[in-house]
């Protein structure tokens, strides 16, 4: 001890010296702190998780925080620590309480759901401050507005067919062209948007799409990296800058339909904009919805909205082609129900329809990764008590991927779904789990039934022809599944 305070004090007498000691004192204390006095000391991880956040800052980077997180559970078992003070686990009753009311979000939430000054569902932490807005949404998705909201997707999805048709027996890129069809429904589902990408597709992207894109990466990449956004600001390459105005420029296409919207004398009245509008009367304050807040709202639920069902869509389309046999049995399905025109609201009712859908999203989720909160009370995994503040998760891939529940859960095999057990419901998480699952995932699971129903009835789909679309393989990052190489998912369709 006597030789430490020598050393501090000679230290002091060089600039050199004195940062070499402060170094060597945070070193010290991060790691007495780390083995003993975290409250995660007890659980298994590695070392370099447990002194520095660093490791999954990497991986978030690089688009791998999900991988990140599933190598450690491979390596340690049921609960392992990701970072300092951070846990990962796949342990059923222990998600229950991750996610239960009592538990806070972590601050990406309150970056990612917080669009210039606007705080939108997605951006409260607690529970009690984003009920009013939460039960807001669930008001205009729950199943009484269902009818009205999806009238005219089969009007979208006829003009999708008729693309398909167009491009029969040609190669095309299954995430662009579903991506424009999402789009087109949920801007129609949200504010009447009559105007189409599907009508205007040509080789330019269009301003809408390039904003939509620069929003769903450079928003969550700003969210999870602390200081990311100042750095593109000042340091960042004409890409990254570019990128950044596109993701704040994406309320400009939010209030332009809004003032297309309130110029129309005459539009539907249960479009969500419409709903939203009608609750900014209400008596109670904590239902209101601002005007001026709207355009945040419309933000979120066009990525929300359009993202989940664009990339499930294809990703269903090319297990569909790597799968002949089971393409055989939808086809069939589609058939029996319907030998003449399609009524769609009986595609909810299909049970390989909904299968396919459900091993798509098992299988390849469009949140793969953690979804952080912070422990609002104890919980215990494998005999291992972890205290109330610690940051705990779960996640759907690790979810959807326990054999114990999934057997041989690297397949994609649909007919798992036709007697599911409640464990494979439980453990079924791609809208997340628990007080704060998404809100509209009854629209998105009817939209993905609308189009993948409607399609397959008329076409189906087999390996592209190409030889170096064929044997690309799609690669699970962190925000969506993309092709390993090109980010391309390709697919050819063939007329029934």
């Amino acid at each position: 001890m006597e030789s430490l305070k020598t050393f501090i004090h000679q230290s002091m007498r060089s600039p050199l010296q004195l940062a070499i000691t402060v170094v060597l004192l945070y070193c010290i204390n991060a790691v007495g702190y780390a083995f003993f006095f975290s409250p995660v000391r007890h659980v298994p991880g590695p070392w370099w998780a447990r002194l520095s956040k660093l490791p999954l800052l990497r991986a978030t980077l690089q688009r791998r925080r999900s991988q990140y997180a599933s190598d450690l559970l491979a390596k340690y078992g049921t609960v392992v620590v990701i970072a300092p003070d951070q846990i990962h686990t796949t342990d059923e009753e222990a998600m229950k309480i991750i996610y239960n009311r009592h538990s806070r979000k972590t601050s990406f939430y309150s970056n990612m759901g917080s669009w210039k000054g606007v705080t939108s569902t997605l951006g409260f932490i607690d529970y009690p401050s984003a009920a009013p807005t939460r039960n807001n949404l669930i008001q205009c998705f729950q199943n009484k507005n269902l009818a009205t909201l999806v009238e005219n997707m089969s009007s979208h999805i006829g003009e999708f067919c008729d693309v398909l048709r167009a491009k029969a027996g040609q190669d095309i890129d299954g995430v662009v062209l579903f991506r424009l069809l999402a789009l087109d429904i949920v801007t129609d589902v949200l504010w009447g948007e009559r105007k189409t990408l599907l009508s205007e597709m040509s080789d330019q992207t269009p301003v809408f799409l390039r904003r939509f894109h620069a929003f769903s990466s450079y928003n969550a990449m700003k969210s999870f990296i602390p200081g990311f956004d100042t750095f593109v600001r000042i340091v960042g390459s004409a890409r990254w800058r570019q990128l950044r105005q596109d993701c704040s420029d994406m309320d400009v296409t939010a209030k332009e339909a809004l003032e297309r919207w309130e110029s129309e004398p005459k539009h539907r009245d249960r479009d969500v904009l419409s709903m939203l509008r009608s609750m900014d009367a209400a008596e109670d304050e904590r239902k209101r919805v601002p005007s001026e807040h709207i355009p945040a709202y419309m933000v979120e639920m066009l990525a929300a909205g359009s993202s989940t069902t664009s990339h499930t869509a294809a990703f269903t389309c090319w297990a569909l082609t790597k799968n002949p046999e089971a393409g055989k049995k939808l086809e069939q399905e589609l058939k029996d129900a319907f030998p003449g025109e399609i009524e769609e609201p009986r595609l909810m009712d299909l049970p390989y329809l909904d299968a396919v859908i459900r091993e798509t999203m098992r299988l390849m989720p469009m949140i793969p990764g953690p979804l952080e909160r912070y422990l609002g009370e104890s919980v215990e995994i494998d005999g291992i008590k972890i205290p109330a503040g610690v940051v705990a998760s779960t996640a759907a891939r690790d979810q959807g991927q326990m054999a114990s529940v999934f057997p041989q859960p690297e397949k994609w095999m649909p007919e798992r779904w036709l007697d599911a057990s409640d464990r494979m419901h439980l453990n079924w998480t791609p809208f997340g789990f628990g007080s704060r699952s998404c809100p509209g995932s009854n629209l998105a699971m009817t939209e993905l039934k609308y189009m993948i129903g409607i399609i397959f009835r008329q076409f189906r789909v087999v390996e592209p022809g190409e030889a170096g679309h064929k044997q690309e393989r799609l690669d699970l990052a962190d925000v969506f599944v993309a092709g390993e190489r090109s980010g391309h998912c390709w697919l050819r369709f063939e007329l029934l």
